[in-house]
């Protein structure tokens, strides 16, 4: 339960209570999908099975080319999901960093931080994947929708090195460069 994962597969029969009992524990603590490898059943088990939190329910044996293209679909369902929630809602550090996408603000220490509109995608992204190491490549991918070249990497440095100026005015570095390898977001302390 201290693990985030993009999805279960969970082996269960509905007549067992524990196993019904895990399921419904699962889909009350976490968004996960789930899909359910059964037993032959009925329709009114099968029914059972999606009430208490499975998403899909398998006939064992199961045919593995069905099994993965039903992962793969949950898994991206639930991928777009993170995404999108992730853009609406604040990043909220404590009182010491909020980062909000609604009103592109970035507060830090109650003071606002004044940033342009890249250096607010680059610090929205890397703080929506908090101690994650981005290479160039990845951040020109996310912020500017492009496949990266001699200018994109030079585009990226500058922008990260300004961003880094403006944290460290406001005393902070938030922004850790990871030689030959890239950049990341550290959440102030007590925040990971």
């Amino acid at each position: 339960m201290k693990n985030e994962y993009c999805l279960v597969i969970l082996s269960i029969q509905p007549s067992t209570s524990r196993d019904m009992a895990i399921l419904r524990l699962m889909r009350e603590s976490k968004s996960v999908p789930i899909i359910a490898l059964t037993q032959k059943l009925s329709v009114s088990e099968k029914i059972t099975l999606f009430h208490a939190g499975a998403n899909v329910c398998l006939v064992e044996p199961v045919d593995i080319g069905l099994c993965a293209a039903q992962a793969c679909s949950l898994i991206q369902l639930y991928l777009d999901s993170k995404k999108d929630h992730c853009e609406m809602y604040p990043l909220i550090f404590g009182t010491e960093l909020i980062i909000n996408p609604i009103y592109r603000q970035v507060i830090v220490d109650g003071e606002l931080l004044e940033l342009t509109r890249t250096e607010f995608d680059l610090l929205h992204y890397m703080a929506s994947h908090p101690n994650q190491i981005f290479s160039r490549q990845q951040l020109y991918q996310q912020v500017w929708g492009d496949d990266l070249d001699i200018s994109g990497e030079n585009t990226v440095r500058s922008h990260i090195g300004n961003l880094y100026k403006k944290l460290a005015d406001a005393d902070k570095s938030y922004i850790q460069n990871t030689r030959g390898v890239g950049y990341k977001f550290v959440p102030p302390a007590g925040n990971e």
